[in-house]
């Protein structure tokens, strides 16, 4: 059913691993316009309280294609980035928008929770749920459970370091992921991440950074045990 309240584009980060600000209100406010030199915005939607972030998870598979989309989800109501005020410090981003009036659309296969899509200059967009305060576990906030065919394991300039492709070690690490708490999203250890990249059948694909010394993949509560020494088994 489409939902009748939406929100929309251009969120602002104050670095490390969590949403800096949000807008939950359903019409903009009439703050002035930040000017360029002083923040920079990153692509976003937010529906029910859910936030999607556009093309911030890393390497990923085949873009989207219109046979992909499914039934149409919630309509963008305000474009923020001519609403938002001025904020302290240094703000840190990409600009991308969404004009009111666009719509969003459910991915086929995929919980709407965990991804929405829409079309922007002519091309498929997809937004990937970065943030749901209702989620507990990792379950909660990515659809990951019997669609991923492999497991890619690059370093932080996405160069290839390892793939896991056996169905039964994928299944279990997904199952291990999926379990696992979630936890709130917290500044990142000054060090180099890796990026796993979970590969589904259909051909499309979500990668997370990943901490191999604290297990924690986006920034989250570590993982379990097995889930790290599966991880750096695969290695080199």
């Amino acid at each position: 059913m489409r939902r009748p309240i939406v929100l929309a584009v251009a969120a602002l980060l104050l670095g490390g691993c969590t949403l800096a600000g949000e807008l939950t209100a359903p019409t903009c406010p009439s703050s002035r316009r930040l000017e360029p030199a002083v923040a920079d915005y990153v692509d976003f939607v937010q529906v029910g309280g859910i936030t999607y972030h556009a093309g911030m998870r890393g390497p990923a598979g085949r873009e989207l294609r219109a046979a992909d989309l499914g039934a149409e989800h919630s309509v963008v109501r305000c474009k923020l980035a001519d609403h938002i005020p001025e904020g302290k410090g240094h703000l840190d981003g990409d600009a991308a928008y969404l004009d009111r009036g666009t719509a969003l659309y459910e991915v086929r296969g995929y919980r709407p929770s965990f991804r929405l899509a829409a079309w922007r200059e002519g091309r498929l967009v997809l937004y990937e749920a970065d943030d749901n305060p209702a989620a507990r576990t990792w379950g909660d906030l990515l659809d990951l459970g019997g669609k991923v065919r492999r497991i890619a394991v690059a370093d932080d300039h996405l160069r290839p370091r390892a793939t896991i492709e056996d169905r039964r070690q994928v299944a279990r690490l997904v199952a291990l992921l999926l379990r696992s708490p979630l936890g709130t999203g917290r500044a990142c250890p000054d060090r180099r991440n890796l990026f796993l990249t979970f590969h589904f059948d259909d051909g499309t694909a979500t990668a997370l950074a990943y901490d191999p010394p604290s297990r924690r993949l986006d920034c989250r509560h570590p993982l379990p045990g097995p889930f790290g020494a599966a991880v750096h088994a695969a290695l080199p």
